[in-house]
């Protein structure tokens, strides 16, 4: 045994010297992602599974710590023209309150029905009118979020987009227009996004 080790020393000092390297890549690389992890946000957009008026839209925190919300934007795309206002804030006395708030890792928030959304892009669109919406076939209605994930300064985003339809008896049914909420963390499409719907108050 000895002869062989001394015979092939410096092929086995090879061999060991590899998978040293390995296994430090492999370490690497285990940081790297988890590093990577808590610095991703992740907030879900989901509406609940009653397709009704009463259907209500929620925000869930999947991120690995806190989520401050700066603001939401609310975009609906109807007879060819696109209307997009702020949502953040409350606009009658049967809404909620603010949702400029942070979310807690795991923490879901609700945004209220979906007719509640509704009346908070009309109260803020020019040129819009709740009678127009109802009257429509379907609208696509698109939720954006916008705000700071953990101890990073700058702003991230999160979008997912609903088909509204409103029956015969003017009842609202909203459907996820995609299964998944899209998330913009970085490069130049979130810096479009971030501006686009990051309306200051």
């Amino acid at each position: 045994m000895l002869t062989f080790v001394e015979q092939h020393a410096s092929a086995i000092s090879a061999i060991v010297n590899v998978l040293m390297l390995l296994v430090w890549v492999t370490y690497l690389q285990l940081l790297l992602n988890n590093f990577l992890r808590q610095r991703r946000s992740s907030i879900i957009i989901s509406s609940s599974f009653r397709s009704t008026a009463e259907a209500q839209c929620f925000i869930s925190n999947m991120s690995e710590g806190r989520f401050h919300i700066q603001n939401i934007t609310a975009k609906v795309v109807h007879d060819g023209e696109t209307f997009l206002s702020d949502v953040t804030e409350p606009t009658a006395k049967q809404h909620e309150g603010s949702f400029q708030i942070p979310l807690a890792e795991g923490q879901s928030s609700s945004l209220g029905t979906f007719d509640d959304l509704l009346d908070r892009l009309v109260a803020g669109s020019d040129g819009l009118s709740a009678g127009q919406l109802k009257h429509a076939e379907d609208l696509d209605l698109f939720i954006t979020i916008v705000g700071v994930h953990g101890p990073a300064r700058r702003s991230v985003a999160a979008q997912r987009g609903f088909k509204v339809r409103f029956d015969e008896e003017g009842r609202l049914r909203p459907t996820g227009l995609d299964r998944n909420t899209r998330q913009y963390r970085w490069g130049p499409t979130r810096r479009k996004i971030v501006s686009e719907h990051r309306i200051l108050n």
